[in-house]
């Protein structure tokens, strides 16, 4: 078993570790702290892909103890240097391979997480001189060494930013989620097989295409922004049993009842305008949709208005989960019709 562990936004850490126990056979949690959550697994590296909550995945190297002072980063620089593991990151490299270290220090130091990074990078430059440290761009392999308080974690990481935005080539609109937060949202939502689901407020089409990775029977997404549209069609590219609309979404072209699951992010923040009235209206209409047994996930910092539209529609309201998010903190709220 390999000692694994994987970034996630603050608040979704029960969402990831419920999606490593589903999708990644005899994984063990190991332990969950604010935005990360540490497991072991005898699976090869690749495997751990699947996690689409996940930020970035990363191969724990070593586990020490570290001093509070500067002194004893020559000790931090031994401990890498001696570590057994440390070679397996630089395997199948030939020639110069250039590497960076990145470090996070919380607790009483009288050195920063700067110097922790260089005293890492001195030891990893001491196993063998084709190692070249670089503290700018263009690096073939990156470290992490967290440090809290007396504990340093020594990683390597697996993923770059296309495992988290999952292409290069993908467009994103004002105020859009990152993938990793909408797969969160269309987890919480347990797709299913059978699912008619429909994002009313799609934007660049960042849910519809994490609920893509799931069976269903039909999805739609609409949004009011025509720009929104036209973005969120070449996300989601061809995709059977998948209709993207321009529509309002306060009235939208769906009969009344047939919608098993709506997950959405509202308006709300300083980058979107909403108007007076549009949480009753879209909330009243996202009620007449959706089946009996149906339900609205919806992610918004706008606690009070929600709360009175959905009193004013009747429908059931409840705060699942408050995120960290660009400065904000919105919550994601579980609607039911009575």
């Amino acid at each position: 078993m390999t000692l694994y562990f994987a970034t996630v936004l603050p608040g979704l850490e029960h969402v990831l570790c419920e999606e490593i126990r589903v999708k990644i056979p005899g994984a063990a949690i190991q332990d969950s702290e604010r935005g990360k959550v540490s497991f072991s697994s005898g699976l090869p590296p690749r495997a751990l892909t699947v996690l689409r909550s996940a930020d970035n995945l990363y191969r724990t190297i070593s586990r020490f103890r570290v001093g509070p002072h500067k002194i004893h980063l020559a000790d931090l620089e031994r401990e890498i240097y001696r570590s057994d593991k440390l070679e397996a990151a630089f395997s199948n490299r030939t020639g110069a391979v250039l590497f960076k270290v990145n470090a996070s220090r919380t607790g009483h130091h009288t050195y920063s997480r700067f110097d922790a990074a260089e005293a890492a990078a001195r030891g990893i430059a001491r196993r063998d001189s084709r190692y070249v440290h670089t503290a700018e761009g263009g690096h073939e392999t990156e470290f992490r060494l967290d440090i809290l308080h007396g504990d340093a974690v020594f990683a390597l990481r697996l993923t770059d930013a296309s495992f988290r935005y999952r292409t290069a080539e993908r467009r994103f609109t004002p105020a859009a989620l990152r993938p990793t937060v909408a797969h969160a949202l269309v987890w919480l939502s347990n797709p299913e097989r059978a699912d008619v689901f429909v994002d009313p407020c799609c934007g660049s089409g960042t849910i519809v295409s994490e609920r893509t990775a799931y069976p269903y029977r039909h999805i739609q997404g609409g949004d009011a922004a025509a720009e929104a549209v036209d973005a969120c069609a070449a996300n989601i590219g061809s995709c059977a049993g998948v209709q993207i609309r321009r529509w309002d979404a306060r009235r939208m072209p769906i009969d009344s009842g047939s919608v098993d699951k709506i997950v959405t992010n509202l308006p709300f923040g300083r980058q979107i305008a909403v108007e007076d009235g549009f949480y009753d209206a879209v909330v009243a209409e996202m009620k007449r949709v959706l089946n009996k047994e149906g339900r609205v996930f919806c992610l918004t910092d706008a606690d009070a208005v929600l709360q009175r539209a959905a009193a004013q529609a009747r429908m059931s309201c409840t705060k699942r989960v408050t995120l960290s998010l660009k400065g904000l903190h919105p919550s994601l709220y579980v609607l039911a019709k009575p």
